[in-house]
């Protein structure tokens, strides 16, 4: 259950272009929320979205789900 807020947030923040502010709007949550699942997401994946190409490489990775 953990990790599908993981996914809905990852989802949610790549389709919101990387803004913390209206991913957290989007899901009802508090934006250190959206911050510690984000940073969740890069530990877990060794990603840096603060990258286009990570944020990319994820996006990818999520539409081939």
């Amino acid at each position: 259950a953990h990790h599908a807020g993981l996914f809905e947030t990852l989802r949610t923040f790549l389709a919101q272009s990387g803004s913390w502010k209206r991913t957290a709007d989007e899901l009802f949550l508090h934006v250190n929320t959206v911050r510690y699942r984000i940073a969740r997401v890069e530990e877990l994946t060794g990603r840096d979205l603060s990258r286009l190409e990570d944020q990319v490489d994820l996006l990818l990775a999520l539409h081939s789900l």
